[in-house]
């Protein structure tokens, strides 16, 4: 574990980032044609899904081009509230990090020091417009940033269910711009009852998060992630993480565990 930006990347460009890479396989038989307003209530059905509170612990493994490390998470939410994270590596605790609506406290318990900065903060320092409900969003698995009162376009793909924020002029269009926007993709299942893939990407800096759901599992009447892959490709290098999810609990009242010693100095 070489240095926090490591868990910083995670924690949030993993969450939230955005150059188009990587795109829909053609694999299987061609899909049964569906209206494309029966994607978008689909989609808008999947985004409902929501809790009171969440807990999972999440075996993860992170590879870039200089390190290739496992450890694992523990997420705990509260809804609209509160995201506690603990990170630990050889079972000892290293990051414990509370997100609020606004804030973002993290304990470093190697270095024996607390950082605290706003969310507007990281939105400067990694050029990414995250928002509280974003990180709910893709610990969840939910769609990350679907507006109900956005209008999304159909992707023409006989092979899969592809709506994205953008008509496809609008995306060359974007391209040519000084200000660019981040473009959605979401692909969901076959049966249109979960999603498949998450695509975000930002022509403005060419980066590109692909979030494909490998596995999921049933966790009362929620069809939540359970094993996930994100591929991150960066102009310079591409991350790769892999969530693998256990011990999942669901609107069960979790204690948010969250401590700052008072030995602890502010982090440099």
């Amino acid at each position: 574990m070489k240095s926090k930006n490591l868990y910083i990347w995670i924690g949030l460009v993993a969450m939230f980032l955005v150059s188009c890479a990587k795109t829909s396989v053609a694999d299987g038989e061609k899909l049964t044609k569906k209206k494309d307003g029966e994607l978008r209530t689909a989609l808008e059905d999947i985004s409902q899904d929501s809790f009171d509170y969440f807990y999972a612990k999440i075996g993860t493994k992170y590879k870039d081009s200089t390190q290739n490390v496992s450890f694992k998470i523990s997420v705990r939410m509260r809804k609209d509230s509160v995201v506690n994270t603990l990170l630990t590596y050889a079972r000892l605790p290293i990051y414990n990090t509370l997100i609020t609506p606004d804030t973002i406290k993290m304990v470093d318990k190697r270095d024996k020091c607390v950082m605290t900065e706003s969310l507007n903060y990281f939105r400067k320092k990694f050029a990414i417009d995250v928002e509280f409900q974003n990180i709910e969003e893709f610990f969840f698995g939910n769609p990350i940033a679907f507006d109900v009162n956005k209008k999304y376009y159909r992707v023409n793909d006989a092979y899969n269910y592809i709506l994205c924020s953008h008509k496809k002029h609008e995306i060359k269009k974007n391209i040519r711009k000084d200000k660019r926007e981040i473009i959605t993709y979401y692909t969901l299942s076959d049966d249109m009852k979960s999603l498949k893939q998450q695509r975000i990407v930002s022509p403005i800096d060419t980066t590109t998060i692909v979030i494909d759901y490998v596995e999921r599992a049933w966790v009362g009447d929620v069809f939540l992630p359970k094993k996930v892959e994100i591929t991150v490709q960066m102009p310079r290098q591409e991350l790769y993480v892999f969530l693998d999810y256990k011990k999942i609990r669901l609107n069960k009242k979790e204690k948010i565990h969250f401590v700052i010693p008072e030995k602890y100095g502010e982090c440099k």
